[in-house]
């Protein structure tokens, strides 16, 4: 008997359904982009339960007819190519002819649909494959597609799916982000019948976000004119110089009309800003590429998120070429770094034997000192450290028992703020600090579905959140390391890292590790800015932490050469 034998079609399909359906989000994503490749100009998305529970997609597209609607149900089965050639010139979201029954093999699904030039409709029912009825209906021309129970013939794939709530902030953002690409399309998304947001049809793209992304957004972008180039077009808003994200979640790139993660798009778009947002941050950008599709490849990823050029750095230098443009008119000159507060008054001198605690945090304001030096060349420290010159601003040069040490000021504030965090955390004494005048807070789906399931952690950590409608928050206090005046954009960064890394911050530790490292990535100190006290005083905090001679990113904090080191030097 062989070993080697054909799965059944329903096997199939949902091992192929691994590929198509992650998500819930995934699921409309497809039903979606056959809508708009339908010729829709109204599609309607209701859910509820993150979309476990059901999802309908409604449209008024051309529908079809009872055999191409069997038809559709089939493996490989498309109306959008037909040769292998084809595959260099796709012009339509879907091509591979496997959405439909792979959705249908996870899930009990209902496909109701109706061509204009029929005077009645027809419905097809199946349960995980299986199909139970093909029927005749009235309808409206168009197709109507629902999803309920999905993942019930595979259980163990909803072991995988996160909450409710995160689950529909997926399918929240992916509308946005189809109805930003398609301003020409009116769209409709509601959860339980609730209505999320509403954009109708041929409206200008700014307007768009506004109604999409809200007021916020709206405000910091400016509308970028049309470049046009060798058969690139490219136009879209741009955030102002000086706007910036800590992740990628508001740097929309559309490639032909498909949301796209493009690595050369973002590559192009955060280069072009590169002086103008810190180091490590990225713009505010909805960028719309249009291109020949032959000059493109969507077939590079299961779910067609991906996208490759045939030429990546033509592409690349038109973006930059046309973005610097743009920014350069609108007067981008720089932008000075944000920073978490910095020491803001000297610690005590006296350096203490290792074995003490640790000095108090120097991200809380301490009583002035009253020790002073009279001269930074006769003055030292416990540890035989003297203080002798500034180098380049961010470095200082000192003589140590044994030779000498250059200090690199920035890392080695960072090591004690970062020791000075983890200390309060691992000892329950977050403090924080009030506001006289409480922060508004408004966050897209994914962040703000973060923030209710890390409300817990983010309290113990000493914020503290007031909600006050779906997607508004109040900030009512801060922890005491944390200046008010970038508290907006720390809690979105920190929210936007929570989503990307779950692992993280899924354990108390690691959770606590990484709020630390993200605070401390902002937080620099020019050595032209702190007085000789303040020096010695960094040097004395920075050797009562456990690791001195690294930063958090294990950079050295300091360099030592030895007498030892200096003679053989000089031979």
């Amino acid at each position: 008997m062989s070993l080697i034998r054909l799965l059944p079609p329903t096997v199939a399909n949902q091992i192929a359904a691994g590929e198509v359906v992650e998500r819930p989000a995934a699921v409309v994503k497809e039903l979606l982009e056959n809508s708009l490749d339908a010729g829709a100009t109204r599609v309607i998305i209701d859910f509820s339960r993150g979309g476990k529970a059901s999802m309908i997609i409604e449209d008024n597209g051309q529908g079809m007819t009872p055999e191409d609607a069997a038809m559709s149900l089939q493996r490989h089965a498309t109306s959008k190519i037909r040769l292998a050639s084809d595959l260099d010139r796709i012009a339509t979201f879907g091509f591979r002819g496997e959405a439909l029954p792979s959705i249908a093999s996870v899930a009990r699904f209902t496909l109701q649909t109706r061509p204009s030039s029929s005077t009645s409709g027809w419905e097809i029912a199946v349960n995980a494959g299986r199909i139970l009825h093909q029927r005749e209906l009235g309808m409206a021309p168009g197709t109507r597609i629902e999803v309920t129970n999905l993942f019930h013939p595979v259980p163990a794939r909803l072991k995988f799916l996160k909450s409710d709530e995160t689950e529909a902030a997926h399918i929240i953002r992916l509308v946005r982000l189809y109805a930003i690409s398609h301003p020409e399309v009116g769209f409709l998304l509601r959860e339980d019948g609730r209505e999320i947001f509403r954009s109708p049809g041929q409206v200008p793209l700014l307007e768009r976000v506004r109604a999409i992304w809200g007021q916020q957004v709206a405000e910091e972008v400016s509308l970028m004119p049309l470049f046009e180039r060798s058969g690139m077009r490219l136009s879209g808003l741009l955030g102002k110089p000086g706007v910036s994200r800590g992740t990628r979640q508001d740097l929309v790139t559309v490639v032909n009309g498909r949301p796209v993660d493009s690595r050369t798009m973002a590559f192009a778009l955060t280069e072009s800003y590169h002086t103008l947002i810190p180091k490590g941050r990225y713009p505010l950008a909805f960028a719309f590429l249009e291109i020949d599709p032959a000059w493109v490849d969507v077939n590079v990823h299961p779910a067609k998120r991906e996208v490759r050029f045939r030429d990546e750095s033509r592409v690349r230098g038109f973006i930059i070429e046309s973005v610097l443009s743009f920014l350069r008119s609108q007067g981008g000159d720089g932008l000075p770094r944000q920073t978490i507060t910095p020491i803001e008054t000297p610690v005590p001198l006296s350096i203490e034997p290792a074995h003490t605690p640790m000095a108090p945090s120097p991200l809380v304001a301490q009583p002035a000192p009253t020790t002073s030096i009279s001269s930074p060349v006769t003055s030292s420290v416990r540890l035989g450290w003297k203080f002798l010159h500034r180098l380049r601003g961010d470095k200082a040069l000192f003589e140590t028992p044994t030779g000498f040490a250059i200090l690199n000021i920035g890392f080695a504030h960072q090591r004690v703020l970062y020791e000075s965090i983890l200390q309060q955390f691992s000892e329950q004494k977050t403090v924080s600090q009030p506001l006289l005048v409480s922060v508004h807070l408004e966050l897209d789906p994914l962040p703000a579905a973060v923030l209710k399931e890390k409300l817990e952690f983010l309290t113990t950590a000493g914020f503290s959140f007031e909600e006050y409608g779906r997607h508004f928050w109040r900030i009512v206090a801060l922890p005491t390391w944390l200046n008010p005046d970038v508290a907006l954009s720390f809690i979105r960064d920190l929210l936007g890292e929570m989503a990307r890394r779950e692992g993280d911050f899924g354990r108390p530790t690691l959770a606590h590790d990484a709020l630390a490292k993200m605070a401390v990535q902002r937080a620099y100190r020019k050595g032209d800015t702190l007085s000789d006290a303040e020096l010695l005083a960094l040097v004395q905090s920075l050797f009562q932490t456990t690791q001195p001679g690294t930063d958090p990113k294990g950079r050295r904090t300091y360099l030592e050469w030895t007498d030892a080191d200096l003679d053989r030097r000089f031979g």
